[in-house]
This record gives C-alpha cells, sequence and structure tokens, in this order.
C-alpha cells in the first residue's frame, strides 16, 4: 500500500493503525505543493540603456519584437526601416554622428539605444592604426565606443610629429595621447643597460742602415769649422788655450733599433633607469700637465673618461626596446713629443631597436698602418738590399681594433644569449697575447655577404 500527497506528520499519526491492518506499509513522502511554491523571476527593468556604433552606408538590425512605439531624434543621422514581418528594425547609417533611438514595448518596458555613425567602420581603423604604427615601441590602441586612442610614448620629436600626423588621417575617430618620454605606468619597469668598450692595440717598428749626416760644415757656412776657446788667469798671468772640436763630423753612424708592444684596454659601465626615463652617465677625470714655453709656464688639462646618455623604451606587448644613445669615451695616450699625453676619442650618438635578450655591437672598428721612411744619401740610399749602406731604414706598423657591445635587460635577468656573447668577447680580451689577427670579438663579416 502506497500513500502519496501526505505530509510526514500525518503519515506518521497513521502508521500504529496502518501496522496492524496490514504486515507491511510503504511510505512515499512527496514535499506538498503548498510547501514548495515555484519562484517567479524578477520582474524586467522598466528602463535600460544600449550603445550600437556603425559606419556611414552600414546596416544593423535589432528586434522589433513586442514593440508598440519608437522614435528617433532625428537630424537625419540614420534610417530606420521595418521588416516585413515587422519583427526587426533595419537601421542605416546616413551620416556621421550620434542619435537616440526610443523603443517603447506593450509591457511599458523602454529600451534607449545610444546610435554612433562614424565615416569609417572601427575594425577597419584599428587595422589600418596597427599597421601604420607597427614598429614603434611604446605605443598601443585603445577603443573607447566609437573613437580609437593612440597611447603610450615615444623617444623623438620625429616619432611624436608622426604619430599626430597618423591621427589626423582619421578625424573625429582616431586621437593622440602620445607623449614625449614615458607614461606613469612604463616607469614602474626598470632596464639594466651593460656597456662594454673593448679595443686591442699592436705597434712595431725597426730602424735599420747607415745614418748619415744631413749636413757637413758649420751651421751658417757650411764647412768644416774648428772650435778653440782661450782663457787668461789675471792673478797668475797665464793664457790657457782649450782642445780645438771639430763640429758636424762627416762620418757615417749605425742606425739599428726596433720596438714591438701591445695594449689592451676595456671600459665597462651599467646604467640602471626607469623605462623611457633618461639617464646620464659621466665617470673620469682630466690630468693636470705644465707646459713651459719660454718663460712662462702654464697649466694645460686633459680630460679622460666615460659620458653617457641614454634613454630606454621598453615595450611589453612585443618585447622590443628601443634606445637612445649618446656615448664619448676618451683615453689618455702616451704622447707623441714633449710632456702632454695624447687623446683618443670615441663618438656614438645613435638610435637603435632590439628585441629583449639580443646584445648588439654597436660598433667595430679595425685599423692597420704601416709607414716606411727611407733617409740617407741621395739615390744611394734607395738601391735595393745596398741601399741600407748608404741610408738607414725606417718601419712602423699598427693595428688597432675596437668594439662597443650592449646589453640591454629587464630589472637585472640578462639573458644567456646575450652573456654568452659577453663571455666570448672577455675571453678573447683576457687571452690576448699581442696577435690581432688571432682576435674574433664580433662577427666582422656583414649578414648579407654571407
Amino acid at each position: 500500500m502506497t500513500i502519496r500527497g501526505v505530509t510526514a506528520l500525518a503519515a506518521l499519526a497513521l502508521a500504529p493503525a496502518m501496522a496492524s491492518a496490514v504486515p507491511f506499509v510503504v511510505l512515499s513522502l512527496v514535499p506538498s505543493t503548498a510547501l514548495a511554491q515555484p519562484a517567479k523571476p524578477p520582474p524586467p527593468p522598466r528602463e535600460h540603456t544600449e550603445d550600437l556604433t556603425l559606419a556611414v552606408g552600414e546596416t544593423r538590425t535589432i528586434s522589433a519584437k513586442d514593440v508598440k512605439n519608437y522614435n528617433d531624434s532625428g537630424q537625419g543621422i540614420i534610417d530606420i526601416r521595418l521588416t516585413p514581418d515587422g519583427g526587426q528594425f533595419v537601421i542605416v547609417g546616413k551620416k556621421a554622428g550620434t542619435t537616440t533611438l526610443l523603443l517603447i514595448k506593450n509591457d511599458g518596458t523602454q529600451i534607449t539605444y545610444e546610435i554612433t555613425v562614424t565615416q569609417r567602420p572601427i575594425p577597419v581603423v584599428s587595422r589600418e592604426l596597427q599597421q601604420l604604427i607597427d614598429g614603434s615601441v611604446g605605443l598601443r590602441l585603445r577603443t573607447v565606443g566609437a573613437r580609437i586612442f593612440i597611447e603610450g610614448g615615444v623617444a623623438t620629436e620625429g616619432e611624436l610629429k608622426r604619430v599626430t600626423q597618423i591621427a589626423g588621417l582619421y578625424p573625429g575617430q582616431v586621437e593622440s595621447l602620445v607623449t614625449l618620454g614615458s607614461v606613469a605606468a612604463d616607469r614602474k619597469t626598470l632596464i639594466r643597460i651593460d656597456f662594454f668598450f673593448i679595443s686591442y692595440d699592436r705597434t712595431s717598428s725597426y730602424n735599420v742602415g747607415i745614418g748619415w749626416p744631413d749636413s757637413i760644415g758649420g751651421p751658417v757656412g757650411g764647412t768644416q769649422t774648428v772650435q778653440s776657446t782661450l782663457s787668461y788667469d789675471f792673478a797668475a798671468q797665464t793664457t790657457t788655450a782649450a782642445t780645438a772640436s771639430v763640429v758636424n763630423q762627416p762620418l757615417p753612424s749605425l742606425d739599428i733599433a726596433s720596438s714591438n708592444g701591445w695594449a689592451k684596454v676595456m671600459h665597462q659601465a651599467s646604467i640602471l633607469t626607469a623605462n623611457g626615463a633618461e639617464a646620464n652617465f659621466d665617470s673620469g677625470g682630466q690630468k693636470n700637465v705644465l707646459v713651459t714655453n719660454g718663460l712662462s709656464t702654464t697649466l694645460q688639462q686633459v680630460k679622460f673618461g666615460v659620458n653617457m646618455t641614454v634613454m630606454p623604451r621598453y615595450d611589453q606587448a612585443n618585447r622590443e626596446i628601443e634606445m637612445s644613445l649618446k656615448a664619448d669615451v676618451m683615453e689618455l695616450a702616451p704622447p707623441v713629443s714633449g710632456t702632454i699625453p695624447s687623446q683618443d676619442i670615441t663618438k656614438v650618438n645613435t638610435l637603435i631597436n632590439l628585441k629583449l635578450g639580443q646584445a648588439l655591437v654597436l660598433s667595430g672598428i679595425r685599423t692597420r698602418s704601416v709607414r716606411h721612411n727611407i733617409t740617407g744619401l741621395p739615390l744611394l740610399s734607395e738601391i735595393p738590399v745596398l741601399g741600407v749602406l748608404f741610408g738607414a731604414h725606417n718601419n712602423q706598423a699598427e693595428d688597432i681594433e675596437g668594439a662597443i657591445f650592449i646589453i640591454p635587460s629587464i630589472i637585472e635577468t640578462v639573458p644567456k644569449s646575450a652573456v654568452e656573447v659577453i663571455k666570448n668577447a672577455l675571453s678573447q680580451f683576457k687571452d690576448y697575447s699581442g696577435d690581432v689577427d688571432q682576435v674574433e670579438s664580433f662577427n666582422k663579416t656583414p649578414p648579407s655577404a654571407r
């Protein structure tokens, strides 16, 4: 026996009597309809607003179901048409501008459409803008309603002017918010830039032959001069003659000498700055040298060191770094003549763009200079082989190789590939023994020539 549609309390009251009448009773308790009422859906909002964007000549459809009445604010910006079955509205953009469409349904619900008609479709404009700014680090697009904004920062005035011209191609649809430098959001990222200046130098020279005087005789007449001096002692009343000497003797001398040496120089600098912020690095000093000119002595200053100005920009979207760099490297060299040291200057002013993790050889230079000089008797000193008996031969050779390496990184993480480039260059620097031909600090063959 099965009892349905009763509450649990009633079933418990009938249980003893039913148990005496039948040996077994099955109770199936189903909740009463009075206790479990289905929840009613919340009433729809009486008023709400929606945005709709379309271009001139573009059509859109919206539902016309249960619409009792509709109203357009006019101005001829859109054209509204009802389909033959009365189920949909067809909205056609007529001219650029904004308007409002109000729909009133049978239940009193009101739907307001804020309609914006643009000159060109937003997706098409967005694709064209992305192609135009492709390759520019630090720029991004943001779409708000029917307008597109170009945001970010650039490093040069030329880039800022270019972005302004791009935004001017789409009047009323695109605006530029790009600034020179960086925006506040970009400055949260720190960039570290490591510079390595490496230079190898080797010089050699020799002199061999017979050195002949370039003039014979006195300094004026051109003849041999005998000099002698006489001294008179007034106390002893005696006269003393000094030993005569011959000036500019026409005797040859043996000229033989050689020199051979090498040098290596390395400067390393690290700069840590915020994304898009300019940083300056100045390290070095000046050497004071006293210069005597006649009876007067002056103080001359010779500067040396490294002076760099850098402004990096990192684009997180494509992981590229654009960097404006200006560097001056001044080194002291042995004096050519006198006591004032000479100065070797290397200057770099450039704008580079590279992927995060790449190392860059900003400049690599290799020079070889050879000088050969012959002094001696005219014509005779120029005879091959035998010419060394009538003159002195001087030969000088100089090999120089230099390179500037740049490694940018975010915070203080340096990718392994970039570290290997520097390790290779520093190992060459450590093992350099004077043979420039064995140095391979950077790839000297252009990629297009391989």
